[in-house]
């Protein structure tokens, strides 16, 4: 067992500035609980490997098979992923080297991306690009809004930030439907508000209902290209769709054709099928549309949190414990 103090982290990321706010967070939550070096990418691989008990890895593209073997050779403990999705790492191959594996769960960053998905709503709701047109146009007392309030928000998926989202939702006013793959008790729909509550085989329900559809699940191979053509036939053409989830999960071309044929009204889209976007993209010409940087999840309160599970879990590779949030397939969480 080795002492907190002498464990050494290796952080996998990108230059210090484009690191922010994971690094500076995890350092000021790591200061007297391990060593912390940066990764070289101009230095040889081996040398910056030797001694090191955890990998702390920002998913930028550094854990290369080069450098998993690299931690495997060096008997690295702790592969932690600084992510929710895992779509970007290559789980399958470092489980497979015998390396233990570790992620930052959707709990840590589930208010982040709540909040920025009510922030995607009453941007619709209370119409803000008529608004900017108007007050420079000098036309005053228009538009006449609308409000949450009586309107039907629909939760394809209902893990931690859907939650987050229905806590927040459901005091304004608005009905609450939500499917999920998992079962849940009664006592959660009671908890959350919601009106409706079933499986995967009832999406149709839901879009049929609902004026706001948000997206909160993985990318799997189940759920890539989920919201297709066909889902778009089945959504109120008043309809917002919203994805803070993963682009490749929206047929990009279909949620595109969807907008410009009013088969929908809009869309609030902070992720993208190819990212970062071509400056040519139609998402982001279209008037009809509210598109973010892929920063839903992206906040200091959340940096805190994951900083402060990830140094948990380099506790727990010192003391010789398993991991918190262990990944230990390709297709878990």
């Amino acid at each position: 067992m080795q002492s907190e103090s002498s464990m050494q982290v290796l952080f996998l990321g990108e230059a210090p500035e484009k690191s922010q706010p994971w690094l500076g967070d995890f350092l000021a939550c790591a200061e007297g609980v391990c060593a912390v070096t940066l990764f070289d990418p101009d230095r040889p691989l081996g040398e910056q490997f030797a001694g090191m008990d955890v990998v702390v890895d920002l998913c930028r593209g550094g854990g290369t098979r080069e450098v998993i073997d690299c931690a495997r050779d060096a008997g690295v403990k702790l592969w932690q992923v600084i992510s929710t999705g895992l779509d970007k790492v290559n789980v399958e191959y470092i489980l497979s080297q015998g390396l233990t594996m570790a992620y930052t769960p959707g709990k840590l960053s589930a208010i982040a991306l709540a909040e920025h998905a009510l922030y995607l709503m009453l941007y619709f709701v209370k119409e803000h690009s008529r608004n900017q047109r108007n007050i420079q146009e000098g036309t005053w007392f228009q538009p006449i809004c609308s409000e949450l309030c009586g309107q039907t928000l629909g939760l394809v998926g209902f893990g931690a930030s859907a939650r987050e989202l229905a806590r927040r939702a459901g005091p304004l006013g608005m009905r609450l439907m939500a499917i999920d793959v998992a079962p849940a008790a009664p006592e959660v729909e009671r908890e959350f508000g919601l009106d409706f509550r079933g499986g995967p085989d009832d999406l149709d329900k839901i879009l049929a209902e609902s004026d706001y559809v948000s997206i909160h699940v993985p990318l799997d191979e189940r759920t890539r290209g989920l919201i297709d053509a066909r889902v778009f036939e089945k959504m109120k053409p008043t309809a917002i769709l919203l994805n803070i989830a993963r682009g490749p999960i929206v047929d990009e071309e279909a949620l595109i054709d969807a907008l410009r044929t009013g088969r929908i009204r809009g869309a609030g889209v902070d992720v993208f099928e190819r990212e970062p976007v071509p400056p040519d993209n139609p998402l982001l010409h279209m008037e009809n549309v509210l598109a973010t940087p892929h920063i839903a999840g992206t906040t200091h309160g959340t940096s805190r949190r994951r900083a402060e599970a990830i140094v948990e879990n380099i506790r727990r590779a010192g003391r010789g414990e398993p991991p918190l949030y262990q990944v230990t397939s390709a297709s878990s969480p």
